[in-house]
């Protein structure tokens, strides 16, 4: 059995309407995952200058302790 014309019409509006918005959905989807992955880069970034500023703090003591006054400009009287 066959709907009559108006439903038909109103039916065929309603599809074409959700899948407008099906399709900006994905879209939405799609940025948002692109957003996640250029925050997991930074925070990425963010460890590794973390990670080598510690590094350098470490050998910076190293140093300093070698030869004290050094890493400030100090002179040293040795």
């Amino acid at each position: 059995m066959e709907l009559p014309a108006f439903r038909r019409e109103g039916s065929n509006r309603h599809i074409k309407d959700c899948e407008r918005a099906s399709e900006q959905l994905k879209l939405e989807i799609h940025a948002m995952n692109n957003r996640e992955r250029e925050r997991a880069t930074e925070l990425a970034s963010l460890h590794d200058m973390e990670s080598t500023s510690h590094a350098l703090d470490k050998e910076e003591r190293k140093i300093e302790s070698a030869f004290p006054g050094i890493i400030r400009g100090e002179p040293s009287l040795a």
